[in-house]
């Protein structure tokens, strides 16, 4: 058996892009299904390699069901990809409701710590942890004030983690990318996590395409 992966939000385009290419490559996969999000047809496989589970974000019980499910299928985690793209009413703070906060605190924020930690526990001693930040815009272009407070709150975990590493120098790394398509941003995530191997690189890893005859379709920059 080859590398053993999860990667979360197969719902969502980047996460099933991230399924599909992983399994192409001949990892075995896991893959999480949030019933917070609306989309229905999720990635589907045959292969003995695939694994989906449904996974309530707002439950720590469903979080830990979902890694003893990858647990007793294959036994390890070698790498796993935390996709970061939250899907949240647009509406000034003062029209938000207190109810729309509330889930929205609990599905992303408490969600994504109940996962990353759980996974920093479980993840095997050659590991790898990819925290991956995706937006449909560039910074500063006007998000609503709940989606930028999550997304602000994402970036400051993945930096912390970044610069601490995990449990016994388990590298960790964050990559974004904003107005890019799904399909090129999987790809550079799994090239770029090969590519580094557990070489942490303590800086977020942009994926940039950039236009032109003789300019590379992937850019990579830190910062």
């Amino acid at each position: 058996m080859g590398r053993v992966v999860l990667v979360s939000d197969v719902q969502t385009p980047l996460g099933e892009e991230l399924a599909r290419r992983y399994l192409a490559e001949g990892a075995s996969v896991a893959v999480t299904r949030s019933n917070q999000q609306s989309r229905e047809s999720p990635l589907v496989s045959e292969s003995d390699g695939f694994l989906l589970t449904d996974w309530n974000r707002r439950s720590p019980i469903s979080t830990r069901n979902v890694l003893l499910s990858v647990a007793n299928r294959f036994g390890r985690i070698d790498e796993a990809v935390v996709v970061h793209c939250p899907a949240v009413e647009a509406s000034l703070l003062s029209e938000t409701t207190y109810e729309s906060i509330e889930r929205a605190v609990d599905t992303w924020l408490k969600g994504t710590l109940f996962l990353v930690k759980g996974l920093l526990e479980a993840l095997a001693p050659q590991g790898r942890l990819a925290l991956v930040h995706y937006a449909p815009q560039e910074p500063g272009a006007g998000l609503p004030p709940l989606e930028a407070t999550l997304r602000g709150a994402f970036k400051a975990l993945a930096q912390s983690l970044m610069d601490t590493g995990g449990p016994g120098g388990l590298p960790v790394h964050g990559i974004e990318s904003f107005s890019t398509p799904p399909r090129d941003f999987a790809g550079f995530i799994v090239e770029t996590l090969l590519a580094r191997g557990n070489k942490p690189s303590g800086k977020w890893l942009r994926f940039q395409p950039r236009s032109g005859l003789l300019a590379p379709l992937r850019g990579l920059m830190g910062s």
